[in-house]
């Protein structure tokens, strides 16, 4: 994307902005290819994000560092993702590395590939039991050489389900499961809050049965860049973004019908990056669609500055 920009104090960029953070126990690194006149590190690769329910996993490129801030990069370190114009830049992605390839040489250039995974993975958590577990009696026993048999008893710590009463509400069980296996929710919005008349006893795995619940509930379960939402697709207001697009004004080019055999047509949208655009977004596209859409898959491309995204019509 061609991009030639001048702020408020006179100063001119040319191309959109990408910057990322690099957030160590010592302090902060920023690396930009950001700053007056076009000079600045190259930076490429894509940061994706969906309604699927799991983090998402996405592999960016940096260029030319030297062999001292190559070897700062080291996996479960967190990194922030910024990228946007002037007058429209900010965070499209956040979560801590999985993986940093070895440097590798592209003509005159060198390149390291950094792959972070957008949130944390709860799907192997341990089971969660009450903590006031019971205790079950173990005999043992064993023959001496004379043909004595010596017996004895000790007691073994017996695992007890979580259960709640009668009458108890989803929300009750969602924030009681998110507090003691430790898995943050940043959004919880419920279509309806279920009551289990008969109570509720967890026996799977912390994020299984919040998703189940969820589901009970009319409800979605999915990560917004590296926080877990929860929320329901008739709650249009809950991530609105305030964005009228038009091909004058944001659009790439004409939308386009990607499915229109499922229950819900989707469309495939294409915007200059933006970083206001992420699954669950709510905005207006006045281009064939000409309704309010909400986002349920995107790609922010760094190599051409657009965002590409898969939307439905709310």
């Amino acid at each position: 994307m061609g991009l030639k920009v001048t702020n408020p104090k006179g100063k001119t960029w040319y191309g959109a902005k990408v910057e990322f953070d690099l957030v160590l126990k010592s302090g902060t690194y920023r690396f930009t290819n950001f700053h007056p006149k076009g000079y600045g590190v190259q930076i490429t690769g894509e940061i994706s994000g969906g309604d699927g329910g799991t983090p998402a996993t996405n592999t960016f490129n940096i260029y030319n560092l030297s062999k001292a801030h190559q070897n700062l990069f080291k996996s479960k370190e967190h990194v922030i993702v910024k990228a946007g114009g002037y007058d429209l830049f900010g965070i499209i992605g956040a979560g801590n590395i999985t993986k940093v390839a070895p440097a590798v040489r592209d003509g005159e250039d060198t390149y390291i590939a950094i792959t972070f995974v957008a949130g944390k993975d709860y799907a192997k958590n341990k089971k969660i039991y009450n903590p006031y577990s019971g205790s079950k009696k173990v005999k043992h026993s064993y023959k001496t050489k004379s043909g004595r048999t010596i017996t004895w008893t000790t007691t073994k710590k017996k695992n007890i389900n979580l259960r709640f009463k009668n009458g108890v509400k989803a929300k009750t069980i969602i924030q009681r499961i998110s507090r003691e296996a430790g898995i943050p929710i940043a959004a919880l919005h419920l279509k309806k809050n279920k009551v289990y008349k008969k109570g509720y006893r967890l026996s799977s795995k912390p994020e299984t049965a919040i998703k189940a619940i969820v589901k009970d509930c009319g409800s979605r379960f999915q990560y917004r860049m590296d926080d877990i939402v929860i929320d329901y697709d008739e709650k249009p207001k809950l991530w609105q973004t305030h964005l009228y697009l038009t091909l004058k004004d944001g659009l790439v080019n004409m939308p386009t019908i990607s499915d229109e055999d499922g229950k819900k047509a989707t469309w495939t949208v294409v915007t200059y990056l933006n970083p206001l655009v992420a699954n669950g977004s709510v905005f207006y596209v006045a281009e064939n669609i000409k309704s309010l859409v909400r986002v349920k898959n995107y790609t922010h491309s760094l190599d051409d500055m657009q965002t590409t995204c898969e939307v439905e019509a709310v």
